[in-house]
């Protein structure tokens, strides 16, 4: 993969990541880690492992390490904001972050729908799809009001 199509891919992930070298500390984090934690990344290179995993601790935050060994990296992590039940509010900028997944799938899977002819049975799949993502969605917004 090119260096230009790693780096786009890397500043334009929906998710949150960060990259943890092989020396067991953070190299660098995207910005959608950014947008999702409220923390500047500028903050986070050189931060050990431990401490930066630590930062993940909240219900609000679910993520994935996976190992890898590929350009110096020992890992990634991938970050996304969940909803949780804790009474407190999200902050306006949490709270769209938490609606772009669902909202993305509603309109890319609409799209199909107005744009491809399909049997039946797909047209029905694509529509289930749909609706488990409205689903979603509300569930996300009525979170909010509890």
């Amino acid at each position: 993969m090119s260096q230009s199509l790693t780096e786009a891919a890397w500043r334009h992930c929906p998710w949150g990541m960060a990259a943890i070298g092989n020396d067991g500390n953070v190299l660098k984090v995207n910005p959608a880690f950014e947008r999702c934690t409220g923390t500047a990344g500028a903050t986070l290179p050189g931060m050990s492992e431990a401490a930066f995993a630590a930062l993940l601790g909240s219900p609000l935050f679910e993520f994935v390490r996976v190992e890898t060994q590929d350009g110096g990296l020992r890992a990634l992590y991938y970050l996304r904001l969940v909803t949780a039940n804790t009474g407190h509010k999200l902050e306006l900028s949490r709270f769209t972050e938490a609606l772009r997944e669902p909202l993305a799938s509603i309109y890319g899977f609409a799209e199909l729908l107005l744009t491809q002819d399909y049997d039946e049975e797909t047209r029905r799949d694509l529509t289930g799809t749909l609706l488990e993502q409205v689903e979603a969605l509300t569930n996300i917004i009525n979170e909010q009001h509890d």
